[in-house]
């Protein structure tokens, strides 16, 4: 992988190695791969790995010749380079004389560890948005940006999801794959259709794949990931507003409504004013006692709304020492990526 180096940038010796490996790739004529290394140079702003991807765009050398690309990539530097300032200049005469309008249609090229990728342009687009579907990546970029910058926001949309999911280890990304929490389990198994689906037996999720489905393809492993997220989410719906009716009615607490989101800083939140109770969907990958203990945390905040000594004392009351010390100390929990 060219990406996953923990801090979410590329090193400067990676950079360079890239750099040097897609100089000798083009010196010898094999630039489709000289550009795919350059790529991963550029993305962390390698200046002469960003000028060569402006040459390979001018001349269509590994690329489709594409000269607003080429000016794309080459922006300020002919200011600093006698070589560029004389191919911009080439360029720009070019267009002038073809007349040639500078269109930013929809994209779609191949690279080699992505696989494909679909490129949207949009002037509203503040910084690049990458959504992982099945088969292939889509990703949106301000109209300023060239269409090979789509690597680029890929690498660090996959480096910012392995923090958002803590650096977690699934493994292997195949049929063979299982996810195995108290609360919700998950397997993969390949389907005969074309499309993906799902079958729920319990509290163990089933994503069935397409017949001829690559788990090689990134794009692949982070859309079946985003897959069972959103499986954990509907066995999160579905089991939580139940389990808290069942503690209120036994507690004789009172909530209006329970809801079950993605928060960022806790497992649940009570509302005083209007008595609803939110619940973190991610709630499913711990202990059914610790899911208990966080309801009814949430429930005697109907009673109390501050965390002193009185709201203890009432969470014994409805709870036993036990419930006190998983709430105290998060026994059971099992952490807060999404997956």
């Amino acid at each position: 992988m060219y990406y996953n180096l923990g801090d979410g940038y590329y090193s400067q010796r990676l950079k360079e190695q890239q750099w040097e490996r897609g100089k000798e790739l083009f010196d010898r004529g094999e630039y489709a791969a000289a550009v795919a290394l350059f790529r991963r140079a550029a993305t962390d702003g390698l200046s002469r790995a960003e000028s060569y991807l402006g040459y390979c765009h001018s001349h269509g050398l590994g690329v489709e010749r594409n000269l607003f690309e080429a000016l794309r990539w080459y922006r300020w530097k002919e200011r600093y380079s006698a070589w560029i300032a004389k191919d911009v200049a080439a360029i720009r005469a070019e267009i002038e004389e073809r007349g040639v309008i500078d269109s930013r249609e929809p994209v779609t090229f191949t690279d080699a560890e992505f696989g494909e990728i679909r490129v949207t342009f949009s002037a509203n687009a503040d910084y690049p948005q990458v959504r992982f579907n099945a088969g292939y990546i889509g990703v949106t970029l301000h109209t300023s940006e060239p269409y090979d910058l789509a690597v680029a926001a890929i690498c660090k949309a996959l480096v910012n999801a392995d923090w958002r999911r803590q650096k977690s280890n699934y493994g292997c990304i195949d049929e063979n794959f299982q996810l195995d929490y108290p609360l919700f389990k998950l397997r993969i198994e390949r389907g005969s259709g074309t499309k993906y689906g799902y079958r729920c037996e319990g509290d163990r999720y089933t994503i069935i794949t397409p017949q001829n489905v690559d788990f090689d393809l990134v794009s692949t492993r982070e859309y079946i990931i985003a897959y069972g997220v959103k499986l954990l989410r509907k066995a999160a719906e579905e089991y939580l507003p139940k389990r808290i009716a069942e503690i209120s009615k036994q507690t004789g607490l009172y909530y209006s409504k329970c809801r079950v989101e993605h928060l960022r800083k806790y497992n649940g939140y009570y509302h005083c004013k209007s008595a609803l109770v939110l619940l973190d969907y991610r709630l499913m990958k711990s202990s059914a006692e610790f899911v208990d203990v966080v309801i009814l945390h949430e429930l005697v905040h109907s009673l109390c709304k501050n965390h002193d000594k009185k709201f203890y004392d009432t969470l014994l009351h409805y709870g036993t020492e036990r419930a006190v010390a998983v709430d105290k100390g998060s026994i059971g929990y099992n952490g807060s990526s999404d997956l």
